[in-house]
Formats: C-alpha cells, sequence, structure tokens
C-alpha cells in the first residue's frame, strides 16, 4: 500500500485468488473496497465511514505508515459483500514499512 491516500499498489498471486480479483481490480483501491468490506463503498468511504472508527487493521496500517512499527497478527472482524449476502468475516494481518510503502500480509480471511 501506499501512504497517501493508503491504496493498493499491487498484490500476488495468492491475494488475487483468496479475493477472487483481478490485478487491475485491486490497484488504486483501498484495502476494504478490495476487501468487500460493506463500510467501503458508503458515501464516507473505506477508512473513514464511522463503522472504520477502531478498526485494528485500519489503526494498525496507519501506525506503520506514521511510526514504522511493523505490526503482527492484528485482527478484526469485517461485515463482507458476498453476492446478495452480507457474511462476517475474520481478517488477520501484519503490516511491515518498506521504504515509502507499507506491506500488508494477509494471514487470515475466513467467513467467522
Amino acid at each position: 500500500m501506499q501512504g497517501n491516500p493508503r491504496q493498493v499498489i499491487t498484490a500476488n498471486n495468492q491475494a488475487l485468488e483468496l479475493f477472487g480479483k483481478e490485478l487491475h481490480e485491486v490497484e488504486g483501491r483501498r484495502g476494504g473496497q478490495v476487501f468487500d468490506c460493506i463500510y467501503a463503498f458508503t458515501e464516507d468511504g473505506c477508512g473513514k465511514d464511522s463503522h472504520c472508527e477502531g478498526c485494528k487493521i485500519r489503526d494498525g496500517i496507519i501506525d506503520t505508515f506514521t511510526t514504522g512499527k511493523s505490526h503482527n497478527g492484528v485482527s478484526t472482524s469485517l461485515q463482507i459483500q458476498k453476492s446478495d449476502q452480507i457474511i462476517p468475516y475474520l481478517l488477520q494481518v501484519s503490516t511491515e514499512k518498506v521504504g515509502d510503502l507499507a506491506l500488508v500480509k494477509i494471514e487470515r480471511f475466513e467467513n467467522a
């Protein structure tokens, strides 16, 4: 991810397969849009909706950009839009600052 705005720069094949998306569908998108979090598509948008306040993953990524500190095993539950359903998913990531970017490693993404 790039820092400002926090958008995905690229994703590896495993991440693309996990989310069922092509690279062009994730490049330039915010993380919640890639995960299909329902709050990423509100008027305020990903990371800015009131439901995003206190999201451990969002906060971990921001902290990594701000302080350079890595975070391991950061977990939260997201409401994910899958077809016509909203399904709770457990998401766990680790973050690491690499130059001006943050590497976000997805460790867990599964139906709760």
